[in-house]
């Protein structure tokens, strides 16, 4: 498998896209890119990790750590990025600095210089992200309505472009599902490219999208190049904004933007709703008029293993939608690269989903849950590098619905999980 490293930081994902972009385009790879891991990639997808682990950005540069070609590599993607950051900010000094850093000699390869180009691009297009407000509370409620009798299927965090992102696609694609929701996420930053080459046509090379409805979610890497490809991408899906309701005469599926404000890069600041979309939320549960509700975002309202500003629960998030929680039968999260079934907690049943593709490594997640909060012991098998991927298929029987969670590592027809909603969990 690739190496493949995401960072919750929006200039660094965005320097991972320039880089990748570069070398896609330089040598004609696009989509079989993520195949294979590529020297100008790994190094920056190392460079992201001595981050991650608290080294600045610019560690390998300000250690000169290129004593070999892996190391030479890491330093080349630190001073370019370095260059390209003073580039943005118009900080001629110091990027005299780092370009002298680099030596009148330089091995680093030519296509840095073009990502640092690109990177810039990408800054100076990146501008506000065009979310959409309602003019009236009853809009974005989809005109399709979903049949009575449904397939749905839910994924998360899908958007890596690596082959096992394409195969869990078509495994999807073999159930036959009238509905696919995306729970948000095509790395690293959502440009134009990804949103194209990760996503769009692999979607199109599966599913007829005018007999299979598609919606995606904005996740906070959605957001990371400024959201305009992420807008682009659901109007060609025919998705009238980043939030919007499903409904048939028993269901309705009402999905949030929790993406538009994580851009912080060390999660210090927990995301949350635009106010009139918690108008808006709260007028979707008014109306349901007897409906069942299935509320789905990005993100995580609380969490067994992953820090929300330090805690387990979003409390600003639960602030905004504590009080219609009693009547959601369920709520579908990703974001964390991981399947966890949790009982009843916070007034909800959870579900988090974000095990689409994203490569998590076999030690990557805690054998113990950082946090004390109830969950089913459903766990993903570990294969021999990384853990299973997977996904969700709902099937709607009017009132009533079950839900099968599937993992890539298993045979297509033998689901690790099972359980019932609506009428049907009510008489069990």
């Amino acid at each position: 498998m690739a190496v493949f490293t995401q960072l919750h930081h929006p200039d660094f994902s965005l320097w991972q896209s320039a880089v990748e972009q570069t070398v896609a385009k330089a040598d004609d790879l696009a989509v079989d890119l993520r195949s294979g891991a590529h020297d100008m990639i790994a190094a920056t997808h190392t460079v992201a990790t001595n981050m991650q682990n608290g080294n600045s950005p610019a560690h390998e540069a300000q250690a000169g750590n290129a004593n070999d070609s892996e190391g030479w590599a890491k330093y080349c993607s630190s001073i370019w990025w370095e260059i390209a950051k003073a580039q943005v900010e118009g900080d001629r000094q110091a990027e005299a600095n780092w370009r002298a850093q680099l030596g009148p000699f330089t091995t680093c390869d030519d296509r840095y210089a073009l990502a640092a180009e690109q990177y810039v691009a990408f800054k100076l297009k990146k501008g506000q992200v065009p979310y959409r407000v309602w003019r009236n509370v009853s809009d974005y409620i989809i005109d399709w309505k979903v049949p009575s009798q449904a397939r749905i299927a839910i994924v998360g965090d899908w958007g890596t472009g690596q082959a096992g992102a394409r195969a869990l696609l078509q495994a999807i694609a073999r159930k036959n599902p009238d509905l696919v929701i995306h729970l948000g996420d095509i790395y690293y930053a959502g440009t134009e490219f990804e949103m194209q080459n990760y996503f769009l046509d692999f979607w199109k090379s599966n599913f007829n999208l005018s007999k299979v409805r598609t919606f995606t979610l904005a996740g906070n890497h959605d957001m990371y190049s400024g959201g305009a490809p992420y807008y682009q991408l659901i109007d060609d899906l025919g998705q009238p904004a980043s939030y919007f309701c499903l409904r048939n005469d028993g269901w309705q599926f009402v999905a949030l933007d929790t993406g538009l404000h994580d851009d912080d890069a060390l999660d210090a600041k927990p995301t949350y709703l635009e106010d009139t979309e918690v108008e808006w939320l709260k007028d979707k549960i008014a109306t349901a008029d007897g409906r069942h509700t299935v509320l789905l975002s990005h993100h995580q309202l609380f969490t067994a293993n992953e820090a929300i500003g330090g805690q387990s629960v979003n409390a600003r998030l639960q602030d905004q939608v504590g009080s219609i929680l009693k009547n959601v039968d369920v709520w579908f999260w990703g974001h964390e690269h991981n399947q966890v079934i949790y009982q009843k907690w916070q007034g909800v049943l959870a579900r988090c989903l974000g095990h689409g593709a994203y490569p998590v490594g076999r030690d990557e997640l805690a054998p113990v849950p950082r946090f004390e909060v109830p969950m089913q012991n459903v766990v993903l098998s570990k294969g021999d590098s990384f853990y299973s991927h997977g996904y969700a298929i709902m099937d709607l029987d009017g009132p009533a619905a079950r839900v099968a969670y599937y993992q890539d590592s298993d045979p297509e027809d033998h689901p690790m999980y099972l359980e019932s909603f609506g009428t049907a969990a009510a008489a069990q």
